[in-house]
C-alpha cells in the first residue's frame, strides 16, 4: 500500500505547532486571477518555520478567492486579506504591508514561487548578518520547461554586508520588488510605499537600495519567475506601458525628496535610463505604433529634465547604442536606427535558421497541408459549418457528441462536419456528415468552418483564420500530470504543444480543480467556461430506461449486480489484464456478479479475456455514458472514468495495483489512495473479497464518494452542452456556477515541471 504523505498533511503537521506572534518572515502574495499558479506559490512558503503568509486576494474575477480561502484553512501559517475593490499590484502589496508583523518582509507575486530551501538560505544570511535587505537569484521559468538563470550575478558575490554606493553594479540587477527581503523597520523609516500604476517597481526599489545601510547578496536562484505566454500586461501592447515614464517621473521626486546624490543617483539615472530603452527598442511591440513618436518625444524632455549635471550616456554595457540615439536623435533619426538594426539582425537570424527552415519544410511537405493552406489563405469562411473532432478523429463521442446533439437541436441551419481517422469512417453513423482525414474535403472544412469544437487538439499545421473559433472540450478530468507538467517531454514538443494550444478561445470545465490544473498545464489566453461537460448531461438527468436497455442488449440477467472496469491508458501499452486477474477474479466472485470490461481507447478488444457470460468486453460499445448508466459499480485505477462515473453518486472501487510505480513515472497532481472516492484494493483477491461482502457500499465509502462528488461535479448541473452552445454560437455570457462551499483535497502535489 502507497506510504504517501499528502502535501497538505505535512503542512499541518509543521504548522500546527509553530508560534507565528512574532514571525521572522512576512509573505506577502498579492493575487489576482492566478487560480493556475495561486496554489504552488503558497505550498513553497506556506510550511517554512517562523514564517506568516498573506495572501491579497485582489477581487479576483475567477476562483483565485475560493482557492486562497481554501489554502488558509489549510495552513494556519496562511491569511487572505482583501481590499474593497480591485487595487492593482502596488496597493495590494500596500495593504499586504499593513497587515504584515515579521521581521523581514518579502513579496512574492502569485504566479510564481520560492525554490526549496528558499527561505531557510534567506534566514542564515539574515541570522548571520541583520541588514537592511538581502538582495538574491532568480530563474526565469518558461512554459516549455527552460529555466534560464537572472544574468546579472556579479553584484550579488560580494562578501559580506555593502552599502549601494560601495557596489554600484547593484542597481543594474532587475529592478523589481521580490527579489529581496527587507527588514520591516527599515521600510518604516525609509516611509515608501508603492504607487499605484504599473512598472511600480521602479520608484520602490532603487531609492531603497539607495538607502540601506546594509546589503547582503545571494547568488542562487532563490525565486522562480514564471514567463507567462497570456495574461499579462507585459506581454501584450497596450497603453498602460506608457506610465513607465510616470514611475520615473515619480523616481526621480523621490530621489530628490531623499537627497540621494552623486554616484548613487547617477548609477540610478543610468539604469532607470536603460528601462526605458529597452521599452523603445526591443520592446517597441508593446507600445501602441499610434502612440511611439509622441512617448519618444516625452522620454527625450524627462530625461534631459532629470539627468545629472554634465551628464553623457554610458558607452559600456547594455542598450548603450539605444541610449546614445534616445540622448541626441529626433523620433525620425532613432526610428531608422531602430528599423536597420532590426532588419540586420533578422538577416543573421535567416543565415542561422536555414537547416531548421529545410526541417520545417521537409516536415510541411510530408503532411502535404498544402491544399489547406491554399484554401486558408482563398476560400470564404462558412458562418453555418461547424466542424467537431473527437479523440484526434475518432468516430463521433463524449462532449463533442453531446455538443452536435445540441447544436442540431437549437441551430438546424448549422453544418455540422466530423473528422475522422480512415479507420473509423465506417463507424460514422449513416446520416452523419464527416471528412476523412487528408481529404480534400477535410483541408476545406478546416479551412472554411467558423466553429471548431475539439476534445484534444488539431494537427500542428493547422492555424486558426480570423473569425475562426475554436472550443476544447477536453475528454476528462485530469488526475494524471498533463499539458506542460508531463514527464519526458523536450523543449521542441512543449514549444509545439504551446502553439496549438494558444489557438483556444474557449477551455471547458467541470470544477474548479480542473480549472486550476487547466490554467497551469496549458497557460494559453482563453475563455474558461465552468459549465460541466457536455457528455455529463446525460448522468445528470439520467434516462431511467437506458441502463435497462443495455443490460438487455449486452445479456446481462436482470437482477445481475453490474461491475464496469476501466483502467487507465499505461505508456508501457500494458492491456486490462495486467492489473486485475480476470480469471482469478470470475472464479471467486458470486453467481449474480457481471463484469464489464472496458480498455483504454488506445487499445483494441481484449482478446485475453476469458470467454463466458459474466465477464463481458465492452471495449467497441461506443457510448461510454450508457455503460455507466448499466453498471452499478466502477472499478478502476486512474481513468478519468472516476470522475464522470461520480455524477451518478454510485460506488466507485479503486484498484491501484502499481500506484507508487504509476505516480513516480507518469505523476498525477494527488493521491487518488489518500483521496478515493470509495474503497481502496491492491490486489485481486482483495477486489473479490469486496465485491462478495459488498464493502464497497458501506457507510463511510457513501461518504467517500459524496466528498468526492462534491469536489470534482461542482459544475455540473446537466445543462453543460446547452450552455457551451449558446456561449461559442450565440455569443451569451456563460453562467457563473452559484458559490458554494466545496471541500478540499487532502493531497495535492506541487513539484510541478513549469
Amino acid at each position: 500500500m502507497s506510504q504517501h504523505l499528502s502535501t497538505a498533511a505535512w503542512s499541518r503537521a509543521w504548522t500546527k505547532g509553530l508560534e507565528l506572534s512574532e514571525p521572522q518572515f512576512s509573505v506577502i502574495i498579492p493575487a489576482f486571477n492566478v487560480q493556475g499558479y495561486l496554489r504552488q506559490a503558497v505550498m513553497s512558503v506556506a510550511g517554512a518555520d517562523r514564517t506568516e503568509v498573506i495572501v491579497v486576494d485582489d477581487c479576483s474575477t475567477d476562483d483565485t478567492a475560493r482557492l486562497a480561502d481554501e489554502l488558509a484553512a489549510l495552513h494556519s501559517s496562511v491569511r487572505v486579506v482583501r481590499p474593497e475593490s480591485n487595487a492593482g499590484l502596488g496597493r495590494a502589496r500596500n495593504l499586504g504591508m499593513s497587515h504584515a508583523s515579521g521581521e523581514y518582509i518579502l513579496f512574492l507575486d502569485g504566479d510564481d514561487y520560492f525554490a526549496p530551501g528558499a527561505l531557510e538560505e534567506i534566514r542564515d544570511a539574515v541570522t548571520a548578518q541583520s541588514p537592511d535587505i538581502v538582495q538574491f537569484g532568480y530563474a526565469r521559468l518558461y512554459a516549455n520547461g527552460d529555466v534560464h538563470e537572472g544574468v546579472k550575478r556579479e553584484p550579488l558575490q560580494a562578501p559580506g554586508p555593502f552599502v549601494a554606493s560601495e557596489r554600484l553594479s547593484i542597481y543594474s540587477v532587475l529592478n523589481v520588488a521580490w527579489n529581496k527581503a527587507y527588514r520591516r523597520k527599515f521600510l518604516e523609516q525609509a516611509g515608501l510605499e508603492f504607487p499605484e500604476g504599473y512598472y511600480e517597481d521602479i520608484p520602490w526599489t532603487y531609492p531603497l537600495l539607495a538607502l540601506a545601510e546594509s546589503i547582503v547578496g545571494i547568488d542562487r536562484p532563490l525565486y522562480l519567475y514564471r514567463q507567462r505566454s497570456s495574461g499579462s500586461i507585459l506581454r501584450s501592447t497596450d497603453r498602460r506601458h506608457l506610465q513607465i515614464l510616470d514611475q520615473f517621473m515619480r523616481l526621480m521626486a523621490v530621489l530628490d525628496e531623499r537627497a540621494i546624490d552623486g554616484p548613487d543617483r547617477r548609477a540610478i539615472f543610468d539604469s532607470a535610463f536603460r528601462n526605458l530603452a529597452t521599452l523603445l527598442t526591443d520592446q517597441r511591440g508593446r507600445l501602441p505604433a499610434g502612440e511611439r513618436r509622441q512617448f519618444y518625444r516625452d522620454v527625450q524632455r524627462a530625461l534631459r529634465s532629470h539627468a545629472p549635471a554634465e551628464y553623457a550616456p554610458p558607452t559600456t554595457g547594455d542598450k548603450v547604442k539605444a541610449m546614445a540615439w534616445i540622448w541626441r536623435e529626433p523620433y525620425p533619426a532613432f526610428e531608422s536606427h531602430v528599423l536597420l538594426r532590426d532588419a540586420y539582425r533578422q538577416g543573421r537570424s535567416r543565415g542561422r535558421s536555414a537547416a531548421g527552415l529545410a526541417k520545417r519544410t521537409a516536415r510541411w511537405a510530408y503532411h502535404h497541408p498544402r491544399l489547406y493552406q491554399v484554401l486558408r489563405r482563398s476560400a470564404r469562411l462558412d458562418p453555418d459549418l461547424v466542424v467537431l473532432e473527437a479523440l484526434w478523429g475518432r468516430s463521433p463521442r463524449l462532449n463533442c457528441l453531446a455538443v452536435a446533439n445540441e447544436i442540431t437541436a437549437s441551430h438546424p441551419e448549422k453544418k455540422i462536419v466530423w473528422l475522422v481517422q480512415p479507420a473509423d469512417a465506417s463507424l460514422v453513423p449513416d446520416g452523419v456528415d464527416y471528412a476523412v482525414q487528408g481529404s480534400h474535403k477535410y483541408f476545406r472544412s478546416l479551412a472554411t468552418a467558423t466553429y471548431l469544437f475539439v476534445d484534444a487538439n488539431l494537427p500542428s499545421w493547422w492555424r486558426k483564420r480570423r473569425g475562426q473559433v475554436l472550443t476544447q472540450l477536453h475528454h476528462g478530468t485530469p488526475l494524471k500530470l498533463m499539458g506542460m507538467e508531463e514527464r519526458g517531454k523536450d523543449r521542441e514538443w512543449r514549444n509545439r504543444l504551446l502553439a496549438r494550444c494558444s489557438q483556444w478561445d474557449y477551455s471547458v470545465v467541470s470544477n474548479s480543480y480542473t480549472a486550476e490544473v487547466w490554467k497551469h498545464s496549458y497557460p494559453v489566453r482563453c475563455e474558461t467556461l465552468e459549465v460541466g461537460y457536455p457528455r455529463n448531461d446525460a448522468l445528470v438527468s439520467p434516462d431511467g430506461t437506458v441502463g435497462a436497455r443495455v443490460r438487455e442488449q449486452l445479456g446481462i440477467p436482470a437482477k445481475s449486480r453490474v461491475f464496469l472496469y476501466m483502467p487507465t491508458f499505461r505508456d508501457g501499452g500494458a492491456g486490462v489484464s495486467t492489473g486485475v486477474d480476470i480469471r482469478e477474479l470470475a472464479a471467486a466472485i458470486p453467481e449474480d456478479v457481471v463484469v464489464l470490461v472496458r480498455g483504454h481507447y488506445f487499445y483494441a478488444a481484449q482478446t485475453s479475456l476469458p470467454s463466458q457470460s459474466r465477464v463481458i468486453d465492452v471495449s467497441s460499445y461506443p457510448e461510454v455514458e450508457e455503460l455507466y448508466l448499466a453498471a452499478d459499480v466502477l472499478v478502476t485505477d486512474y481513468s478519468s472514468a472516476m470522475f464522470d462515473f461520480a455524477n451518478l453518486r454510485r460506488p466507485i472501487i479503486i484498484f491501484p495495483y502499481d500506484w507508487d510505480l504509476y505516480q513516480s513515472t507518469r505523476g498525477t497532481y494527488f493521491d487518488v489512495t489518500a483521496d478515493a472516492p470509495g474503497a481502496v484494493v491492491w490486489s485481486t483477491e482483495e477486489l473479490a473479497a469486496v465485491i462478495t461482502d459488498k464493502s464497497y457500499d458501506s457507510d463511510e465509502n457513501r461518504e467517500r464518494i459524496e466528498r468526492f462528488a462534491a469536489i470534482f461535479t461542482e459544475f455540473e448541473t446537466g445543462t453543460a452542452a446547452r450552455d457551451v452552445v449558446a456561449r461559442v454560437i450565440d455569443g451569451v455570457a456563460s453562467p457563473r456556477a452559484a458559490s458554494r462551499p466545496i471541500p478540499a483535497l487532502t493531497s495535492w502535489w506541487t513539484d510541478r515541471v513549469a
